[in-house]
């Protein structure tokens, strides 16, 4: 038994990670292809790309994960199938929830390595990345100086150079408009030629200048609107400083993106609900202990209604409110109303606000479990799966678990939608494609334990000759 169990074990293992790597691959490759508008120019260092990647190839574990073990266990038990092995095993009086026996134990394994995942490595890697693709987006495009371009990426600068020796990096036919100092007006700078050369810490930009001029118009001097004076300096060599700062990557507080209830684990969720369930509880104590204040009559019509002299006989009350002008009472009552109805709204919006917020929470909280499950379902949808089709190898078994995967996924984002939108339990609607699934997986177990013939082709042409012959009997 134990070498069937490392033959088991080793086959779907030897399936599991080529699949498990494969899939991360092909997932963060959509991550390039998304971002690269952001990342592209820039000048990143290698190390800045690998860790934004790492910390996305974190996040997308809950994807790969449940593929990756469907395919390999229609893999594995479709190979076992195919060489006639779970035919000898069965065949020894082995059952078949025996042979899973292995892959059960491997599939607590994995489920726990997806909980930890889901609830410790994905949200610190949501806050790393986060905060790194934040400061990657603020970050000024590097210093990228085409032949005949204006370039405008330095503030306050906007320089043209007409041409670029690529192999000396020297600049030639250079013109420059700074407008850093100029109160509105550009100080032009030509020259013949130029280099850049930058400082030890990358922090200055060195624009060395041959043979050129400066004009610099003097708007500051009295008279200048009339005689537009102005200044002609030429030079052989001129140095032009520029700082850089602003192309610098800089990190920002990883503690501003902390709340965010996608860097939270279980425990923080929880204790995150509660704060905002009690939040809800009380400012809808204080709508309605605020909304009192609307309810009363203006001081000023309720002294003047108090001053009158009224005898409450007969009809003698009513004509007096006759009597008196109903303008004030009502333009107090309108006043009121408005301002009640505002306060209302406001309250109604901040709340439906925090709910919202609550079902964010919510799904969070039912995430991290799902996964964990998800695992045990696409192993007993799989499993049982490859047993029945007898296919290993790639290629009926990965057409399957891409058919199969693409139901999980759609439930899930149904699922998912529905608990967002309100139309639906959070813990409804995240839960939807195991609920769903779950069936699917005992009745393909059921199929695979009876030795069923679910996808053997004699088996439904004889089933279809049998419907025939029915049929015709019958007309008989």
């Amino acid at each position: 038994m134990k070498k069937l169990n490392k033959l088991i074990a080793g086959t779907f293992f030897t399936s599991f990670i080529p699949t498990f790597l494969i899939v991360m691959f092909i997932l963060l490759m959509q991550f390039v292809w998304l971002y690269i508008d952001d990342l592209a120019g820039k000048g990143l260092s290698w190390l800045t790309i690998g860790q934004l990647m790492f910390f996305f190839s974190a996040s997308i574990i809950p994807l790969a994960l449940p593929l990756s073990i469907l395919l390999s266990s229609i893999m594995t038990f479709g190979n076992l199938g195919e060489t006639y092995e779970l035919v000898a095993a069965k065949a020894a009086g082995i059952s078949i929830w025996r042979i899973f026996k292995p892959m059960f134990f491997i599939m607590i394994g994995l489920s726990l390595f997806a909980f930890f995942t889901s609830n410790i490595l994905i949200p610190k890697a949501n806050l790393k990345k986060s905060a790194l693709l934040y400061d990657i987006k603020q970050q000024k495009p590097t210093v990228l100086i085409s032949d005949g371009v204006f370039y405008n990426g330095i503030e306050g600068i906007i320089m043209r150079v007409g041409h670029k020796d690529k192999k000396t990096q020297e600049l030639y036919d250079i013109v420059i408009y700074d407008n850093r100092q100029s109160g509105g007006h550009s100080v032009v700078i030509v020259a013949e030629r130029g280099k850049i050369t930058m400082s030890g810490d990358h922090r200055y930009m060195f624009f060395t200048l041959y043979n050129g001029a400066r004009y610099e118009e003097m708007d500051k001097q009295q008279g200048y609107d009339k005689s537009f004076p102005h200044s002609t300096l030429t030079f052989s060599e001129e140095q032009i400083i520029f700082d850089m700062y602003a192309f610098n990557l800089n990190r920002t507080d990883e503690n501003l993106f902390k709340d965010n209830y996608q860097m939270l684990n279980v425990v923080q969720l929880k204790h995150a609900i509660d704060s905002l369930d009690n939040n809800i509880v009380l400012k809808g104590n204080n709508l309605e202990k605020n909304l009192d204040q609307y309810f009363h009559l203006n001081d000023t019509i309720y002294k003047k209604f108090k001053s009158k002299t009224i005898k409450i006989k007969g009809n003698d009350l009513t004509t007096e409110i006759k009597n008196m002008s109903a303008q004030p009472f009502v333009t107090s009552a309108i006043n009121f109303a408005r301002s009640a109805k505002g306060y209302v709204d406001f309250s109604v919006n901040d709340i439906n606000d925090t709910e919202k917020l609550v079902v964010r929470h919510e799904i969070e909280w039912h995430r991290k479990f799902t996964l964990s499950v998800a695992c045990f379902v696409m192993f007993f949808i799989g499993a049982p799966f490859g047993t029945i089709i007898r296919k290993g190898g790639f290629g009926m078994p990965v057409v399957i678990s891409v058919l199969l995967y693409i139901v999980f996924h759609i439930l899930t984002i149904t699922g998912e939608k529905m608990a967002k939108t309100e139309s639906s339990t959070p813990a409804s609607g995240m839960w939807l494609a195991i609920f769903v699934l779950i069936p699917v997986g005992f009745f393909l177990t059921y199929q695979a334990a009876n030795d069923s013939g679910l996808f053997d082709k004699s088996a439904w042409v004889k089933l279809v000759h049998g419907i025939t012959r029915w049929r015709n009997r019958n007309h008989v």
